[in-house]
């Protein structure tokens, strides 16, 4: 069996982002890059069948700048067989121009299984794995909490509110896996030598070839105002009223 999983470096989630001078991009001093979270228990469920089967052979993609490779080394060190850098020191804003990139180096190998995490932290679309199942009418079951495979099919549950839908389907087949049950694994420093000597596979991709939308600027988000305490007892719920009737003429 043959699995891809896909990856995408992203800023550290206790990094603190400001906004670069051309008001278009992020200033990169001080802001450590690591894999997507999502995307790392997709990888973790891949290695996991890994270890069950050592005849899976693991494939980990990742589109993006020089400092991707810095992530791709750490999945060879957890144990995925070969590393694919889609290398592009373009800014790349749209969910269809990365899908589209993906699926060319999709396209090159036959894959059972294709792993995606849900989102990522960064952009927060909840595309890209959908869109390239679109692409390549390959079944997509997104947002999966756990899969299995039984009798060369896949079974893969979704968490929703009150109950688990439970999907069904055969290879091949993609998977956006949510946050995951199962604890991450973490590689050695031993490992992390020894997979600085392995080869990653660097391929240049021209994304402006594809239809790429202008990113205007960046703004930050709106401050909210600072609340206020009226009181902390039943008499503060005629000032409440008062408030929103009279100086905010809310009811």
């Amino acid at each position: 069996m043959n699995i891809a999983v896909c990856i995408k470096q992203v800023p550290d989630t206790a990094s603190q982002l400001k906004i670069a001078e051309d008001n278009k991009t992020i200033e990169d001093n001080g802001i450590k890059y690591e894999i997507n979270p999502f995307d790392e228990y997709a990888l973790e469920e891949a290695l996991r069948l890994k270890d069950k089967d050592n005849t899976i052979n693991i494939t980990v993609i990742s589109l993006g700048p020089e400092r991707v490779k810095q992530s791709l080394t750490k999945t060879l060190a957890m144990g995925a067989d070969e590393a694919i850098h889609l290398q592009t020191d373009n800014s790349i804003n749209d969910c269809m121009v990365i899908a589209n990139t993906i699926t060319n180096e999709i396209k090159k190998k036959q894959y059972d299984l294709i792993l995606f995490g849900k989102k990522s932290v960064d952009q927060d679309n909840n595309q890209v794995g959908m869109i390239i199942g679109e692409i390549n009418g390959i079944p997509c079951i997104s947002n999966c909490s756990e899969f299995a495979i039984e009798d060369n099919k896949i079974v893969a549950n979704r968490e929703v509110e009150g109950s688990v839908e439970v999907f069904e389907g055969e290879f091949p087949v993609i998977i956006t896996h949510e946050k995951g049950k199962n604890e991450l694994r973490y590689p050695s420093l031993k490992d992390l030598m020894a997979a600085k000597k392995k080869s990653i596979n660097t391929i240049d991709v021209d994304v402006n070839d594809n239809k790429n939308p202008e990113l205007i600027r960046l703004e930050y988000p709106k401050k909210r105002e600072e609340g206020i305490i009226i009181g902390e007892d039943k008499s503060a719920v005629s000032e409440l009223i008062r408030i929103l009737r009279e100086e905010r003429k809310l009811i």
